[in-house]
């Protein structure tokens, strides 16, 4: 069953970028988790709330490196155009993944498809909302804590974790489905 599972996890090709994806996966659950007990006021504290506070700080950066490498990988490997082929008006990619799961099956990855644009506006969900954080962390440390400036991006921050939060469950739940469907035509296969 483990090796079923590693044969069926996305990107074989590239051990690099999967592991990435697992590391950044990790990363959001971990924020998800643990944002419920952040505090600004908390911030330079040696309680149990400062120390979650200081630990979602310095993942927060580190899924900001992580985003930025994993957009500067993705641009490399395939191009803007993979991603983001609707800012070039080029919806061909979209229309045949239509096509596809109208007769009730899942459309391959390709450049310009549904796979492609959701992973790209995924990656730009996560750096908005780290680098909306982390700007928050230094308006915070340069301002202070009662700035309207701070007060104001933190909220942001907390909106647009609302669809980093939305992508990582709906991703996580697509990513599964696939699991199990790559591992039941596995299955089929070998019969």
């Amino acid at each position: 069953m483990a090796v079923n599972l590693r044969r069926a996890l996305p990107h074989q090709d590239t051990p690099f970028f999967r592991g990435l994806h697992i590391v950044v996966a990790v990363l959001v659950l971990a924020q998800i988790i643990n944002s419920n007990m952040t505090e600004t006021e908390a911030l330079g504290q040696s309680s149990l709330t400062g120390i979650v506070t200081f630990l979602h700080i310095i993942s927060g950066f580190g899924l900001l490196l992580c985003g930025v490498v994993m957009l500067f990988w993705m641009l490399t490997q395939r191009g803007a155009r993979y991603y983001f082929s609707y800012l070039y008006l080029d919806f061909r990619g979209v229309t045949d993944d239509f096509r596809t799961l109208r007769q009730f099956r899942l459309p391959e990855a390709h450049a310009g498809g549904m796979a492609a644009i959701v992973q790209g506006l995924g990656v730009l969900s996560l750096l908005g909302v780290a680098a909306v954080g982390g700007l928050w962390f230094i308006l915070n440390m340069m301002y202070g804590p009662d700035s309207v400036l701070v007060h104001d991006v933190l909220h942001l921050h907390k909106f647009l974790t609302v669809f980093i939060e939305t992508y990582f469950w709906a991703h996580g739940a697509m990513g599964i489905l696939h699991l199990l469907m790559t591992i039941r035509l596995q299955q089929l296969n070998k019969e």
